[in-house]
């Protein structure tokens, strides 16, 4: 529920991810949004994905541990001018608009990867430079940024053989300038100017004018050689499930309901053994080790369970103490069938999601 947290300024909190739409008063001018995930839907790179319809609606502040997706050029959607994720830590997907100037601040150092999308016409020098969109935190070393779908890539995509050093400009237009006289063709091209970093593409006619492309990259970390794409290093890992579950004692070759939560059962009386189960569901199904001992009669720590992908399923090596006995899980990569096998097996880790 919307909770009213001061004058023109709403606040929503939210443990989960999903789609959501505010429809906000007329006074409200700023919108909260604080996405308290725990920290297997941190890990798993789940997402809140947000928009917003309200007149008055300019600022948008991000906090929490969760990933968030704000779409501010979406049909519909109150185009603001100013974000603030510097609170938030699980990364942010933002896509610009090309209604309005937009300033984005971006988490701190060492923070998840945001993703930002611009279209060519999302950032503009504009009349007097007054169309250049500001990317403030922006992190080399993980952060990643597109243009038209394009990802700007340090020596790839940025063509740094008509860089633009402008120590020497007296003002922003004149930098410019000197970046549309080069004969870069549509080549997007680094200027540094009074120690920010921007991106520009002489679009259009020859020469510095209103259309060409532009963006400010300020308080950047990393240096302007190591944008990259860093999309690879957003989780996939499932999130942990949640039931409430079924159980299905394990012996021989076991199944699950599809689409349902199961709990798989472990018994005391060792038949679990060399089993199989398939359609193991991963973030909807668990293993219930609960009823498993160690040789020394305490219950089983997560270090005594381990994980190996087989090429066609993962095996599950359970070590009592006295011997080490496997059951085979079959159809975890549906989770997501693109992940390598050692991001799998990064994601079969016990103690995230496997076992109740």
């Amino acid at each position: 529920m919307p909770q009213l947290t001061k004058s023109q300024s709403q606040s929503f909190a939210f443990t989960k991810g999903g789609a959501m739409t505010f429809v906000l008063p007329e006074d409200v001018d700023t919108l909260e949004l604080n996405a308290l995930f725990n920290e297997s839907r941190a890990r798993s790179g789940e997402t809140l994905s947000a928009t917003a319809q309200g007149d008055a609606l300019e600022s948008l502040m991000l906090g929490g541990t969760g990933r968030i997706e704000w779409n501010n050029s979406a049909l519909g959607n109150a185009a603001i001018t100013h974000t603030d994720a510097s609170a938030l830590t699980g990364g942010l997907e933002y896509t610009a608009s090309a209604a309005v100037q937009e300033t984005i601040v971006l988490g701190a150092s060492g923070s998840s990867t945001d993703v930002l999308y611009f279209s060519e016409d999302a950032s503009r020098y504009g009349q007097d430079g007054n169309g250049i969109d500001t990317l403030v935190g922006f992190d080399g070393t993980k952060d990643t940024l597109l243009v038209n779908d394009e990802v700007m890539a340090s020596f790839e995509t940025i063509n740094f053989d008509y860089a633009v050093m402008a120590w020497d400009a007296g003002s922003l237009e004149e930098a410019f300038t000197m970046a549309g006289e080069m004969d870069s063709g549509d080549a997007v091209i680094p200027v540094l100017f009074d120690d920010d970093f921007y991106l520009y593409r002489d679009s259009g006619p020859a020469g510095l004018d209103e259309n060409d492309f532009a963006l400010r990259l300020s308080d950047m970390t990393g240096g302007f050689n190591t944008l990259s794409d860093r999309r690879d290093m957003i989780s996939k890992m499932a999130p942990a499930p949640e039931g409430p579950f079924t159980d299905v004692q394990v012996e021989g070759q076991v199944s699950g309901t599809e689409n349902a939560p199961d709990s798989f059962v472990l018994g005391d009386d060792d038949t679990w053994w060399g089993s199989v189960i398939t359609d193991f569901e991963l973030g909807i199904d668990r293993i219930d080790v609960s009823g498993l001992t160690g040789s020394d009669g305490e219950a089983l720590a997560f270090n005594d369970i381990h994980a190996m992908y087989n090429g066609s399923g993962t095996d599950l090596m359970i070590d009592d103490g006295a011997a080490t006995n496997t059951v085979t899980l079959i159809g975890i990569p549906k989770y997501d069938p693109g992940a390598p096998a050692g991001e799998l097996h990064q994601a079969m880790g016990p103690e995230d999601f496997l076992f109740g």
